[in-house]
């Protein structure tokens, strides 16, 4: 038989276990420590994002003509899945939106728009809970972070708040992101 001590010393065990096993979802921050240089400066990386990450979505900016702009976002897999676990974006997660130009012709009787050159990125980055950078890229639970792409090391963004809040401020009860436009983060 065993003894009420005992009892508690199990079950206390058992309780740790299951705690330790119920981790908090982050996102791959390697990737996201690797944009942020010490100072709080974001400079957008080279890494292989479209070949390893997840596509979320595309965006299309329409101009009288057809599509002016394509928009297509990615993230890492790790944040899909921690967003769909909790509903909320991990630490680390990133956000990285292509800006392509719209390429639209005629096909048959039809209008046609496709991806064109790569005009350049916005990102947004996580930072942690604790620690998080500072300065005019940082804020409202992001870092944000626009790039022209002859220059990924140099961001256009100068401050956050008046260049990137007023088209992200329709969703703020999705922490700044579309969400609406990516099936992934909705199922």
């Amino acid at each position: 038989m065993i003894s009420l001590p005992h009892l508690s010393a199990i079950a206390a065990v058992a309780v740790l276990a299951v705690a330790m096993a119920v981790e908090t979802p982050v996102a791959d921050e390697g990737a996201a420590s690797a944009m942020v240089s010490p100072d709080g400066t974001i400079e957008m990386t080279t890494q292989d994002y479209q070949r390893d990450w997840t596509m979320l979505g595309i965006f299309a900016r329409l101009d009288e003509n057809g599509v002016e702009q394509f928009n297509v976002v990615y993230t890492q897999p790790e944040t899909v899945t921690a967003y769909r676990e909790t509903g909320e974006f991990p630490e680390g997660a990133v956000i990285i939106k292509e800006l392509r130009q719209g390429v639209t012709a005629a096909e048959g009787g039809d209008k046609v728009s496709s991806l064109g050159v790569l005009k350049g990125w916005f990102t947004l980055i996580k930072p942690p809970m604790s620690n998080a950078p500072q300065g005019p890229l940082w804020g409202d639970g992001w870092g944000w972070a626009k790039f022209d792409a002859d220059a990924p090391d140099a961001t256009i963004t100068r401050n956050y708040r008046t260049e990137c809040v007023e088209c992200h401020s329709p969703v703020k009860d999705t922490d700044f992101i579309h969400v609406e436009g990516y099936p992934l983060l909705r199922n």
